[in-house]
């Protein structure tokens, strides 16, 4: 059996713990916290290799060839980001990516994060984006960390098959993107398209954003257009990952008419 670490003051369990609890030390390091059964066997069968696999004591040993850890589970406790640990993690390297990897031709579909905050609607998304296929998202300034431990759940895997990028300038991004041959269309409700009247044929980034502020100005001034979801009932607005589940499947469909 591999050496059982048991305590909670051992260096690699510190810089775990800090991966799991610090946005800037993840991205310093560049690396990120996996953790549980399922996620950590999607990631293995996707082939990639993690930095270091990590079991409980009591966990059934891997046939899979990286370096392994034991800890007990007091320590995996104190580790885990979940009320119930299941005794698998990993630690993965953060994919270093680039704009420049995508193309309109393969990817039709980019959602742009304008500030969405909550880890959920962020997993949810790309969850979505990941049924959709061909598609991609940027994550633009004030939004939640892709790799924080709430988010990687609720992507639920997805995460490995959708291609992400961070963007630290908005409008460098949006401008970017317009120079690769994407049309950029905002979301919100004023002087806005219905969006099933929209043209998602050809390649399109849409903008969300939270749904207390919406789309910020600096984003909303590289719009070639603006697309809004009807509401019809008394709420003001719409969940941001269900309003980007209904455009994304809006727009898939479309793409497949032609």
């Amino acid at each position: 059996m591999e050496n059982l670490i048991s305590s909670t003051s051992n260096p690699y369990v510190k810089h775990l713990k800090k991966l799991q609890t610090s946005r800037k030390y993840r991205e310093t390091s560049g690396s990120f916290v996996l953790e549980g059964e399922r996620p950590v066997k999607d990631m293995l069968s996707y082939g990639i290799t993690p930095i270091k696999l990590i079991l409980s004591e009591k966990h059934p040993s891997l046939s899979y060839k990286c370096e392994t850890l034991r800890m007990t589970d007091n320590v995996m406790k104190y580790i885990s980001d979940t009320e119930s640990p299941q005794g698998i993690m990993a630690e993965v390297e953060i994919p270093k990516s680039s704009l420049s990897d995508i193309s309109p031709e393969t990817v039709p579909f980019v959602l742009f994060s304008d500030g969405i905050s909550d880890p959920g609607n962020l997993g949810t998304i790309i969850r979505t984006l990941d049924a959709v296929s061909h598609s991609a998202i940027v994550l633009g300034t004030g939004t939640v960390d892709l790799y924080n431990p709430k988010t990687v759940r609720s992507t639920m895997s997805s995460l490995f098959n959708v291609p992400s990028f961070v963007a630290y300038d908005n409008k460098k991004a949006l401008v970017t993107l317009k120079k690769m041959g994407y049309k950029i269309l905002g979301t919100r409700m004023e002087n806005a398209e219905n969006y099933t009247r929209t043209d998602f044929s050809e390649p399109v980034v849409v903008i969300m954003g939270s749904e207390a502020f919406g789309i910020s100005r600096v984003t909303a001034d590289m719009c070639d257009g603006f697309v809004k979801i009807p509401i019809d009932g008394k709420i003001e607005s719409l969940n941001v990952a269900v309003a980007a589940a209904i455009i994304s499947y809006e727009a898939l469909r479309k793409r497949k008419k032609q």
